[in-house]
């Protein structure tokens, strides 16, 4: 069953770093080319930016692609440097996976100068070059956040990338943002206090989540103004998908990623066709649905179709959601695709059942349940 709690959201009144928005993610990956192709094949991020050792970049060839206001960054280890080889032990540890959550700020040394007074760990002190100023604080794991400022003037990336051409992006693939970032830790409240004394976000909602077999407990934390949203998960069952997710990356990490669409029917149905895995949703879900949901703009009968899970939040907002499989070598990172409707603010808390129970299915075929 599911017990979730949702508190009213405040509006922000305090943002001591200065935040406005995510402004990029970064991967390290064991193999660059054969991750971006497949983020540009089966979700069709486009290819915005490139760099390497040559270019700048320590001890990396990185490639950028995205969409709309997504940006991924895919780093893979190149020569024999010190940061070279930071890559390649956090891969030999965790595999593949999100390095750097960035965040976009009005002053990197104004954020940089609080989080230090609010007890963060200062990994990469303020670096102002051209028409940028970075600067990095530890996060959970071995996980990081940058802090990024660009000048108006700023015509690419970030210093030691090159803009590449693009096309249009007109694909049936539309994606706008990321709604959302979950992350997987020991200790879910040491991190909600993380980041209420460093970054001022207040607690928006949480869950305790039980289906019989595993259990979990998420509190999720945010500020509105640059519409961030990072749910903090805890295993409370030694089984749960959570204590798999610890045991398989060796350590807290970015669960998963919610990218924000105008048409998840659509977007899914593409993404499918390209090569995509999700995760099944039975048909048994779909007959209770209206009676559940209300009325709902979209045909349920397509909705079946693409295997899409519909959930109210509020009475002027509903949401549509579908969770990826895993998509690298190990069980644990994925995404999900998010629409939402009218003044949705929640994360398909009347789908966890559902959810979890589909996970849990693949958990079986894996022998870890």
């Amino acid at each position: 069953m599911s017990n979730a709690s949702p508190i009213i959201l405040k509006p922000d009144t305090n943002n001591p770093l200065g935040v406005r928005t995510i402004d990029h993610l970064e991967f390290y990956v064991d193999d660059l080319e054969k991750w971006v192709q497949w983020h540009e094949s089966k979700m069709c991020l486009y290819r915005r930016a490139e760099g390497d050792t040559s270019t700048g970049l320590a001890g990396k060839r990185s490639v950028v692609v995205g969409q709309g206001r997504v940006n991924f960054v895919f780093s893979e280890p190149q020569g024999d440097s010190d940061p070279a080889n930071a890559i390649r032990s956090f891969l030999d540890t965790h595999g593949c996976g999100v390095k750097d959550v960035a965040f976009k700020v009005d002053d990197v040394a104004v954020a940089l100068k609080h989080a230090q007074s609010a007890g963060a760990t200062i990994l990469q002190p303020l670096d102002t070059h051209d028409d940028f100023s970075r600067g990095a604080i530890a996060a959970y794991g071995d996980n990081i956040h940058s802090f990024v400022q660009r000048s108006p003037r700023s015509r690419v990336f970030l210093p030691g990338y090159n803009s590449v051409p693009g096309g249009v992006e007109i694909a049936s693939i539309h994606l706008m943002m990321i709604d959302h970032i979950v992350c997987n830790v020991e200790n879910m409240d040491q991190w909600v206090e993380f980041y209420s004394k460093v970054f001022g976000f207040d607690e928006t909602a949480h869950f305790d989540i039980n289906t019989g077999r595993s259990s979990l407990m998420s509190k999720v934390v945010g500020n509105l103004d640059g519409y961030i949203r990072l749910p903090i998960n805890e295993p409370s069952s030694a089984n749960s998908q959570i204590q798999e997710f610890l045991d398989e990356f060796k350590g807290p990490g970015v669960q998963h990623i919610a990218l924000l669409t105008s048409d998840i029917v659509t977007s899914i149905n593409e993404m499918r066709r390209e090569g995509m895995e999700f995760l099944e949703v039975p048909d048994s879900y779909y007959e209770l649905l209206p009676g559940r949901v209300g009325e709902i703009k979209e045909d349920i009968g397509q909705l079946q179709s693409a295997k899409v899970l519909v959930d109210r939040d509020c009475d002027d907002g509903y949401l549509l959601q579908l969770f990826s499989k895993p998509v690298f070598d190990r069980p644990t990172l994925f995404y999900e695709i998010i629409q939402r409707h009218g003044n949705s603010v929640g994360f398909g808390e009347g789908n966890f059942q559902a959810l979890f129970e589909a996970i849990e299915r693949e958990q079986a075929k894996r022998g870890s349940l």
